[in-house]
C-alpha cells in the first residue's frame, strides 16, 4: 500500500492543480469582465445600467446630489411664485420642462409610481414618462 499512497497523492495533487487552474481562470475572467463593465459605466456621460449596480448608484448619487441643490433653489423659487409648484402640489410634473428639472432619483420614483421602467438612461426615461403622463413637448 505504501506504493499506492505516493501515486494517489500525486494524482490528487494533479487533480487539485487542474481544478485550481479552471476555477482560477473562470474567476479571473469574471472579475476582468466586471471591472471592464465598471470602468465603462464610470466614464462621464455614460448611463449604462446593464447589470452594473456600482455604475447605476454612481449616476443616481451624482444626480441625487444635484437634485438636492436644485431642490433648495426650487423652494426659494416657489416663494417668488416661480419654480415647480405644480410638481410639489400634485406630485407629478405638468409639463416636459418640469420633468427635465427633476433629479434622476426623482425620475425613478415617478417612473415606479406610473409603471414605467425605472432603470433606463435619463433621456429615455423622460421620453417614456412624458408619453405616459401626456406631457407637452
Amino acid at each position: 500500500m505504501s506504493d499506492q499512497e505516493p501515486t494517489s497523492e500525486a494524482q490528487g495533487r494533479r487533480l487539485g492543480e487542474a481544478l485550481g487552474e479552471q476555477v482560477g481562470g473562470l474567476l479571473g475572467r469574471r472579475l476582468g469582465e466586471a471591472l471592464a463593465a465598471g470602468v465603462e459605466a464610470a466614464k462621464p456621460g455614460n448611463d449604462t445600467t446593464a447589470g452594473s449596480t456600482a455604475g447605476g448608484e454612481d449616476d443616481a448619487t451624482a444626480d441625487g446630489s444635484q437634485g438636492d441643490e436644485t431642490g433648495g433653489q426650487d423652494e426659494s423659487g416657489d416663494e417668488s411664485g416661480e419654480g415647480t409648484g405644480a410638481v410639489e402640489e400634485s406630485g407629478r410634473p405638468s409639463s416636459r420642462a418640469e420633468l427635465d428639472e427633476l433629479s434622476y432619483r426623482e425620475l425613478q420614483q415617478l417612473a415606479k409610481e406610473v409603471d414605467v421602467t425605472a432603470n433606463l438612461k435619463r433621456e429615455e426615461m423622460e421620453d417614456r414618462l412624458a408619453a405616459t403622463l401626456d406631457l407637452d413637448e
